[in-house]
């Protein structure tokens, strides 16, 4: 069975010929990210959301891709909420959020505009702008988060 990820009622195929195209240059990111790693050990440093062990704008621009809003079914409103707000901690400047939408959906996270005024109720301003890459059909949009 296809996972539903890669269904093509899902999928977009313009950007990947086919899955066996997507397969292979996912395996090549892995294996070159495996062998940075290793060669360059103090390059990365072990964390996890929502808590970075960083100091207040340690960096100018965070960028999170395919976690956040990815993986609503098992990350909860909360975890979403003081996520951002601990990526808004660690940047001086700008968070860039990709994809807007679950796995295998349709359809933006189901709570974004609620937490999105959330979080400009606490100083982290909003916008979602269109990208030019989409794999999954509709997904072609990310939140900039400016604090």
């Amino acid at each position: 069975m296809v996972p539903e990820w890669k269904d093509h009622h899902v999928s977009d195929w313009t950007f990947f010929a086919d899955p066996d195209e997507h397969r292979l240059i996912r395996h090549r990111s892995a294996q070159r990210f495996t062998a940075h790693a290793r060669t360059s050990p103090q390059h990365y440093v072990p964390a996890a959301l929502p808590t970075l062990p960083f100091p207040d704008g340690s960096f100018d621009l965070v960028l999170s891709s395919h976690l956040l809003f990815s993986y609503a079914d098992d990350l909860d409103y909360d975890f979403h909420r003081r996520s951002i707000l601990e990526l808004a901690r660690v940047t001086r400047s700008e968070i860039q959020l990709f994809p807007l939408m679950p796995v295998g959906s349709a359809h933006r996270y189901p709570q974004l505009d609620e937490l999105l005024a959330e979080l400009a109720r606490s100083g982290v301003t909003s916008r979602i702008v269109q990208v030019d890459y989409e794999f999954q059909r509709g997904g072609n949009e990310m939140v900039v988060c400016r604090v």
